[in-house]
């Protein structure tokens, strides 16, 4: 069934400019057009506007995340199975909360200069939550790892462009990663899919902190026995 602009507007709780914008951005499907100033939507996208508020407002995900999302739907799965990557890969976890901030109150918040916060961005260190269309928002980790690592590093007087190597090798890594996800998914069917992808995300976030708390462990305790034989 078809409905007009404003019947869509009255039951989704969102205005006909936001309707509009969510499918200039690919998010709902082109209306049928009558006339130049009639079109007729679809009664799904009510269903599907709630989707995108939701993804928007509780998870603060970015429009091509939300757009892989709802394409997922389209296949039949439900929102809760569609979203499972995202949420294994975006997902904040409850202490660090989900608010969301904007330039001004991240540099308040975490004492950078607006020189240091570009550096830190330039250099790749600092990579904020959102950055999509010219709208950067940063979250609590964001915040934390500004505040309590990168402006610590920089009082030290050290500087953070020598931790390049991080951001190098870190790609690295997640290409390693990406390669063995694309070997265990391939021939599986979408849920599958969405499963297998899920528990390697969680599972590559733990490997890749063990390994290197580990190896750093290594590494001071062999220093220490060499120190010792001396």
């Amino acid at each position: 069934m078809e409905i007009k602009i404003g019947e869509i507007a009255k039951r989704s709780g969102v205005p006909p400019s936001t309707i509009r914008y969510y499918v200039r951005q690919g998010l709902l499907p082109e209306p049928t057009k009558v006339n130049k100033s009639m079109a007729y939507y679809d009664e799904g996208c009510v269903e599907r506007i709630q989707a995108i508020r939701h993804l928007q407002e509780t998870k603060y995900f970015p429009l091509s995340v939300i757009r892989n999302i709802l394409r997922r739907m389209d296949k039949g799965l439900s929102l809760e199975e569609a979203e499972a990557i995202e949420d294994a890969v975006f997902g904040v976890s409850s202490e660090a909360g989900n608010i969301m901030v904007e330039k001004g109150d991240f540099l308040r918040q975490t004492g950078l200069t607006e020189e240091q916060l570009q550096m830190a961005q330039k250099t790749g260190l600092l990579m904020p939550y959102m950055q999509e269309k010219g709208k950067v928002l940063y979250d609590q980790e964001d915040i934390r790892f500004a505040r309590d690592i990168l402006k610590k590093i920089m009082d030290f007087g050290l500087d953070i462009r020598k931790l390049d190597f991080y951001v190098r090798l870190g790609n690295e890594i997640i290409d390693q990663e990406i390669s063995l996800r694309k070997d265990a998914v391939h021939g599986t069917s979408a849920k599958e899919n969405i499963r297998i992808t899920t528990d390697i995300s969680r599972v590559a976030e733990f490997l890749r902190s063990y390994i290197l708390k580990r190896l750093f462990q290594r590494r001071i305790q062999s220093t220490i026995q060499k120190s010792l034989q001396k």
